[in-house]
């Protein structure tokens, strides 16, 4: 090291390393108490559980619901086994998944897109229908779903 600076990018994976390092032996520590364990795991499965019923709910509406289950079953895989190997078989069914679309032709991978966005536009539009605009839609919203059939409050 010229001058002697040190490597930014060295002295972060070395804060890096400090941080999980103690993370990891207060884990222990928590596992070692039978009582705090119990307690840790159960706010653990709670949260994971929360995030995951989160992500259900969003995925038929447009952002990212799986994204979200996912990230709600990795958080219970870091306490639960059972919830590991969901996400494991899960991930394993997405890549199947993006392996059989990516071998389809240009014309099948469009349809799909497409019914993708019919769906989710369906599904918008059915909720939107039962439910009407939330009050909090801004004004510049509601004028632009003024053309749209069967939404009440538009």
């Amino acid at each position: 090291m010229p001058g002697g600076t040190a490597d930014p990018l060295e002295a972060r994976r070395h804060r890096s390393r400090r941080v999980r390092a103690a993370l990891h032996a207060r884990r222990e520590a928590i596992r070692a108490d039978a009582r705090r364990n119990r307690l840790y795991r159960a706010v653990v499965g709670c949260a994971g559980i929360l995030v995951v019923v989160v992500g259900l709910v969003l995925v038929p509406l447009p952002g990212p619901g799986w994204l979200v289950v996912f990230t709600g079953l990795a958080v219970l895989g870091s306490e639960f086994s059972s919830a590991q190997r969901v996400k494991h078989f899960g991930e394993r069914q997405l890549h199947r998944w993006a392996r059989w679309v990516a071998a389809r032709s240009l014309p099948t991978r469009a349809a799909l897109a497409g019914g993708t966005a019919l769906v989710v536009t369906g599904s918008v539009w059915g909720w939107l229908a039962w439910q009407g605009l939330p009050a909090w839609t801004p004004e510049v919203v509601t004028a632009q779903l003024q053309w749209v059939p069967g939404l009440p409050g538009a």
